[in-house]
């Protein structure tokens, strides 16, 4: 780890990077800071993990001020101050303004170096919520924006694609709890375990519970069902989700979320949680006017435009309300079109199979392999002959 110095005193500067060095440290930056200069100008452009400054009781304010506009930019910056000051008021205004650490003059001995100890800790776990954070799944939820819009069928067919063709672990969760049937779509029927399950232990939970409770519906897919009666869904809270689904993106690459359109707190947090949320309309009126609503309520929770995305499901160039109409009413581009295959999708709902197993040449197929090379932003996979897909097969 790297480390900036910059003290007043030459002899505490050899004896600091001295301590530093000791404790594993790079020296990047080593300045002796005038009497009287302000601290400010020296610290823009700084980037190490952890900045040594010291300060008198004269400067401390203005050297406090400078130090808060630093960690308020970079707050994981991991900063020691150095002062001559022993009074606790100075504490409390140095941890205000971002500092993780006072050292008071004379350093007592070994002082500095547990600080820099529990620095380098403390930068460890960072890096590691971090790696987290970035192998943490994309989370993508499907919302219908009125009934009978096909966003069960789309998320369920979107998963399925993921798994099999983009080769991505994905968790399909069905969050329509009171009439979800994501299971049915898929083939699986009755799941033996459902959320609730997982709701019931929350206090449990881990990753072999999750697992536990989710059923494999293809190689590197699972789904998490809904509740099978009305009274269980009732009893999932916001807060038992949010727990669920923080487990499930950090044990998949993707996670689908099958919503259902009331919007309570258990459905917001759900939507919180989304880095992507698709709104699924057909182009027709009553669709239209309620993405609207829905676009709006979510513009006032805060949500960026950029995270919603307008999906047209049935898509019929020659319905009542064109393209056009439906972004300047809702106020978004229209990202996606499928078109409309009635007898296919029907098909594939009733036997329980996705609609690539079904129809594996059917436009409703290719869209959605758009939507999720998209969404993951790769290519889509080229489409296989009938050829190949046999000796895949019988292989």
């Amino acid at each position: 780890m790297n480390a900036d110095l910059m003290v007043s005193n030459p002899s505490l500067a050899r004896t600091v990077a001295e301590t530093l060095v000791g404790a594993g440290f790079v020296v990047q930056t080593q300045k002796i800071r005038p009497l009287g200069q302000a601290l400010a100008p020296l610290l823009p452009g700084l980037s190490s993990d952890i900045v040594i400054v010291d300060s008198t009781t004269s400067h401390e304010q203005a050297d406090l001020q400078a130090i808060e506009a630093m960690t308020f930019a970079k707050p994981q910056m991991y900063v020691i101050l150095i002062t001559d000051n022993s009074d606790k008021q100075l504490l409390f205004s140095a941890m205000r303004a971002g500092v993780r650490e006072v050292l008071t003059l004379p350093l007592a001995d070994k002082a500095l170096a547990d600080a820099l100890q529990r620095c380098a800790v403390h930068q460890t776990k960072l890096q590691a919520q971090m790696s987290l954070g970035a192998t943490q799944a994309k989370v993508v939820a499907l919302l219908a924006c009125k009934g009978g819009c096909g966003a069960s069928f789309l998320a369920t067919n979107l998963a399925y694609l993921m798994a099999s063709e983009f080769s991505r672990t994905c968790a399909l969760v069905d969050l329509d709890l009171q009439y979800g049937d994501a299971s049915f779509y898929l083939g699986a029927g009755a799941a033996k375990n459902n959320i609730s399950d997982l709701t019931h232990q929350i206090e449990r939970l881990d990753a072999q519970l999750l697992l536990s409770c989710m059923h494999p519906v293809a190689p590197r897919l699972s789904l998490l069902a809904a509740p099978q009666d009305m009274e269980t869904a009732l009893s999932v809270t916001a807060m038992q989700l949010e727990k669920v689904l923080r487990l499930a993106r950090q044990k998949h690459e993707v996670v689908v979320l099958d919503m259902h359109r009331a919007m309570d707190a258990v459905a917001i947090q759900a939507l919180d949680m989304a880095d992507v949320v698709y709104l699924v309309l057909d182009n027709t009126m009553p669709a239209v006017r309620d993405a609207k609503r829905q676009v709006k309520l979510f513009r006032s929770l805060g949500y960026a435009d950029d995270k919603l995305r307008v999906l047209v499901n049935r898509y019929d160039s020659h319905g009542f309300v064109d393209l056009k109409s439906i972004e300047e009413a809702v106020g978004l581009p229209v990202v996606h079109t499928l078109p409309q295959q009635w007898a296919a999708a029907t098909e594939s709902i009733s036997l329980g199979q996705p609609l690539v197993k079904t129809h594996p040449q059917n436009p409703v197929v290719d869209a959605l392999r758009q939507v999720a090379a998209n969404l993951l932003q790769t290519e889509a996979p080229k489409t296989k002959t009938w050829l190949s897909r046999w000796v895949g097969v019988h292989a």
